[in-house]
């Protein structure tokens, strides 16, 4: 009972509305919504769907219970219904300028409007980040290449070959961003060679190219030798 109280009392001072948590879940639950009919659907578009919804509904919502509670409170004391009916359209009429220029419009532009902004241009920073890390991606060689550079520069620089672990895993994720899981497991396939499938001594293979087309750019000598010595063992019966 008091919990509802205190939503009545939220709702009738507007503050439901303008809370951000309930601007937050509302702008991505409405963006998601429209993504999933629309893949070129904008923040933009979002923005203008947020705010119809608290002018058409919020804001309408609140003057109509407003008045409803009025005209409920005059019922007790009027029994003139032509009367009464014109009195309520008057006062509601001159109600609904007044909250409008002295509540709702300050209200939009102060508090809801700064807080749907920022929320956005949250969004735009997460979307930015996202298409920057996808032209990373990109341009990324294949872990399995990664790998093997990584182990190529182990050897020639007398650096201990890390253990297959998820410590090792971790350590490669920090310095490429690749998949741990992924990374763990061409790991084990550097130091399993001789048991590895046909696919799997292929897409080593594909590394190795890459490594040396790699270290070819470099002109490390010492890198070209450790990678003959690689594909070597890929291939030893």
């Amino acid at each position: 009972m008091i919990s509802s109280l205190q939503e009545f009392k939220h709702f009738m001072t507007l503050d439901l509305p303008l809370r951000e948590s309930r601007i937050r879940d509302l702008f991505m639950s409405t963006h998601k919504t429209y993504m999933e009919k629309s893949a070129y659907w904008s923040l933009v578009a979002t923005r203008k769907k947020v705010i119809a919804d608290f002018w058409c509904t919020q804001v309408s919502l609140h003057f109509l219970v407003i008045l409803g509670i009025t005209a409920l409170l005059a019922l007790l004391f009027y029994s003139n219904w032509p009367l009464l009916l014109m009195s309520l359209f008057i006062a509601g009429l001159l109600s609904l300028v007044t909250i409008f220029f002295f509540n709702y419009l300050p209200s939009y532009y102060a508090d809801f409007l700064p807080k749907l902004d920022t929320i956005i241009a949250e969004q735009e920073k997460i979307q930015q980040d996202a298409e920057e890390m996808k032209k990373c991606k990109r341009t990324q060689f294949p872990i399995p290449a990664l790998v093997i550079i990584y182990y190529i520069f182990s050897k020639t620089s007398s650096t201990p070959l890390l253990a297959c672990n998820d410590h090792s895993a971790r350590l490669l994720n920090n310095l490429f961003g690749a998949d741990k899981d992924k990374l763990k497991q061409n790991l084990y396939r550097l130091l399993k060679l001789s048991s590895l499938s046909p696919k799997e001594k292929a897409e080593i293979q594909k590394g190795i190219d890459t490594a040396r087309a790699f270290f070819g750019e470099l002109d490390s000598p010492g890198a070209e030798k450790e990678i003959d010595i690689l594909e070597r063992k890929l291939y030893k019966v």
